[in-house]
């Protein structure tokens, strides 16, 4: 009889290894390493099928709606059954919360290794769910979960945290590598077989990723994160991958006694309520998926104690100012090298689009020269290396937020002109070659 082969296996990143040792050389940690059971040798199996790709049914993969508008937006238009979906975030940010909120609208087992029946029937309450659709059951056992999953088929199977459970037969302690993948891929293939919805929430570690940390988001079908400051009352929802819908998609929320309430003015939490007219303070607008969001930059520009200037950024992508700021400085006639430059995009939010570029050279060019920018003033367009104002992308969705907006002037690219006549902007537009031409218009 051949000889069991022995395996280790490292119960903090999941790493194989041949022999025992005790460091890990992958994830540098120590005495996690612990002896495991090889897989036996894979029999001969029968042969595969092997179907036409033509010859495959296909249609339209039907959506379940949840009532929560903007949870079904970011999961692209509703859930499908048998999809698994996994929540990220802090602790606190409100996972917990919208898991209960959607366990309201299915008949749904909820399990909860953290809180106890007795706080899941307060908070059910708090929030108005239906309690009547919701089963809960506090077992952290993979087995025992799936054995009630399949006696009860429920349309909705929700795991919080995917960090508490574990399985006798899988070496490591709860919320260790193996026993999070093992959970996960187990819960993964029940749900598919039952068709129900599997939705799993998973902690944040120190350093932004989801504990587990990347093997789950290649186990799952859509992955959602939670962001907000604890200072404000205001969540983002945001899709970072997705199998049945965008990846750009971000809910917007609020948080409230009465539990995670869909906001519907996304505007109020990225344009100042009061429209500033202080000095360094530019609009413009982000695509996310299918929104246009107006939100505001404001700049603040200070003479340099220190022999290298500071340039620090909230919300923009750090090179990208130091690339508009060196424009700044060559085409624009601007000495910003003795000073120091702070950007910040109001509401906390997080821009990646290049649209906002001239924005935010208006905005240093008003703080450096202390004279505001006049109000219902909006403004579009990239820079690039030589100064030049170029086109960007939907821009004539982003004017007619403007135009919805009350915003009585656009300064945009020449070429961008025949768009806001297309989208029938009321206001002055004005057209500019390079940004130089936008800081002679306004100052």
């Amino acid at each position: 009889m051949a000889r069991q082969k022995k395996l280790y296996i490292c119960t903090s990143c999941g790493t194989d290894f041949p022999k025992w040792q005790g460091k890990c050389s992958v994830c540098n940690e120590w005495n996690t390493i612990v002896e495991a059971q090889a897989p036996p040798a894979p029999a001969h199996a029968a042969p595969a099928d092997v179907i036409p790709l033509a010859a495959v049914e296909y249609g339209t993969a039907p959506r379940i709606q949840t009532g929560i508008g903007e949870f079904n937006l970011v999961c692209g238009g509703g859930i499908v059954p048998g999809s698994v979906i996994l929540i990220g975030g802090e602790p606190g940010i409100g996972k917990s919360t919208l898991a209960l909120q959607i366990a309201g609208f299915f008949n749904a087992l909820y399990i909860s290794g953290e809180e106890s029946p007795l706080q899941l029937r307060l908070r059910a309450e708090r929030l108005g769910c239906n309690v009547g659709n919701i089963h809960i059951s506090t077992t952290t056992n993979v087995d025992q979960i799936i054995s009630l999953a399949e006696s009860g088929k429920p349309e909705c199977l929700i795991i919080d945290s995917i960090q508490m459970l574990y399985s006798s037969s899988i070496p490591g302690l709860k919320g260790s590598v193996s026993q999070i993948r093992e959970s996960a891929s187990r819960l993964a293939e029940a749900a598919k077989r039952l068709t129900a919805v599997l939705i799993l929430i998973g902690h944040i570690t120190k350093d932004g990723s989801i504990a587990g940390p990347k093997l789950l988001e290649h186990l799952v079908d859509t992955v959602l994160y939670f962001e907000g400051n604890f200072s404000r009352d205001f969540r983002i929802l945001r899709a970072f991958k997705n199998r049945y819908g965008s990846v750009n998609e971000i809910g917007l929320f609020k948080m409230e006694e009465r539990g995670l309430i869909e906001v519907t003015d996304k505007n109020k939490i990225f344009l100042s309520p009061y429209l500033s007219s202080a000095p360094g303070n530019a609009v413009s607008a982000a695509v996310e998926g299918s929104r246009i969001i107006l939100f505001e930059v404001q700049s603040l520009v200070t003479f340099s104690t220190f022999p290298n200037p500071r340039r620090m950024a909230d919300g923009f992508d750090l090179n990208r100012l130091i690339l508009i700021i060196a424009v700044l400085e060559k085409h624009a006639g601007m000495k910003l090298n003795s000073s120091d430059v702070f950007i910040n995009v109001s509401g906390g939010f997080q821009i990646n689009d290049t649209a906002a570029d001239l924005a935010v050279a208006v905005s240093i060019a008003s703080s450096l020269k202390n004279r505001a920018v006049r109000q219902g003033f909006g403004f579009l367009g990239e820079i690039s290396l030589s100064g030049e104002v170029r086109p960007v992308s939907l821009c004539g969705r982003r004017i007619q937020e403007f135009k919805h907006s009350g915003f009585t002037t656009l300064i945009l690219p020449e070429a961008e002109l025949p768009e806001a006549k297309a989208a029938g902007f009321d206001g002055e537009v004005i057209g500019i070659h390079a940004v130089q031409d936008a800081l002679d218009r306004l100052f």
